[in-house]
């Protein structure tokens, strides 16, 4: 197995010279990214993937889905060593999730957001797995990490926070960094269409306003990018009725969100309303579904 780099706080800039939407992102997780446990309990950031079988009435179970879903696309041979990395970790339950699951694995978790590697760093301090997981803070658009050093990538609704709807240099670090024939898997929400008017256009910017985001990718520019850059047996599974039942807990999650936190007097109130109305509004998005959709792109370089 390829041993993981060595990454330090220092491959970010600090505070005064990030660029306002890496500010923003930051502030917005670090404001906010705490209050994701009434959704997950293990803080899986991320909608739920139903697959027949499962309960539809308990969120975290689809929850937990959309991990193994995610790294079943990777088609990793666990009989060797892999070295995954995990672009936009969040506080590290997908990078634990993984090596409490799959053999043989180490994942490298990296997020630009320092309260998020603290946590998971935290988080995974007690678990039997820990040797095997390692948290940094780094940019996935500029990792400071040699070439084909990855077996495996994967990202769950964090591309979106690249800039402009290909997410190229997303993509080109992600396609720089991986071995030949690994894999890239990205779940995450997607425009359809290069227009937006209307009601949908309103709610895209409300929505895209409360987390932070500067656009959401288009799925044809994604692709189109990801075939420029050299990445084969591209899959794309539209998979917005596979999210569906964990999109419906949205409304009352968001309400018990609501008289626990934007009554309270501590915070800032714009980024916890727009946390609140976010994805309230991405319901009325995602019925347009001419407009926008959930993917999972999977991909081999």
């Amino acid at each position: 197995m390829t041993k993981p780099c060595p990454i330090t706080s220092t491959d970010l800039p600090s505070a005064d010279r990030l660029p306002k939407p890496q500010l923003d992102i930051i502030n917005y997780y670090v404001e906010a990214g705490m209050d994701y446990e009434p959704w997950s309990r293990n803080y899986n950031m991320h909608f739920g993937y139903y697959r027949w079988g499962l309960n539809p009435f308990k969120l975290e179970a689809m929850l937990e889905q959309m991990n193994q879903e995610v790294l079943q696309r990777l088609q990793l041979n666990t009989e060797h060593k892999n070295h995954l990395i995990d672009l936009g970790c969040g506080v590290g339950s997908c990078a634990r999730y993984c090596v409490e699951n799959l053999t043989n694995t180490h994942v490298t978790g990296i997020s630009i957001v320092p309260h998020q590697v603290e946590q998971a760093k935290a988080r995974s301090a007690n678990s039997r797995q820990r040797q095997q997981l390692d948290f940094q803070l780094m940019d996935y658009r500029r990792q400071r990490v040699p070439s084909n050093h990855f077996d495996g990538a994967y990202a769950i609704e964090s591309s979106c926070y690249d800039k402009g709807k290909s997410k190229l240099a997303f993509l080109t670090e992600a396609y720089r960094t991986l071995k030949p024939s690994a894999r890239l898997v990205v779940a995450d929400g997607f425009t359809k269409t290069k227009q937006a008017s209307g009601l949908f256009r309103y709610c895209y910017r409300k929505v895209c306003d409360g987390w932070a985001l500067e656009d959401f990718a288009n799925i044809d520019d994604f692709v189109a990018a990801m075939q420029d850059l050299g990445f084969e047996d591209i899959v794309v599974e539209d998979a917005a009725w596979r999210v569906a039942p964990s999109i419906g807990f949205v409304p009352w999650i968001s309400m018990k969100y609501f008289f626990n936190k934007i009554f309270r007097k501590t915070g800032d109130k714009r980024i916890q309303w727009g946390h609140f109305l976010a994805p309230m509004y991405g319901i009325i998005l995602g019925l347009h579904r001419k407009r926008y959709s959930y993917y999972l792109v999977s991909a081999k370089k």
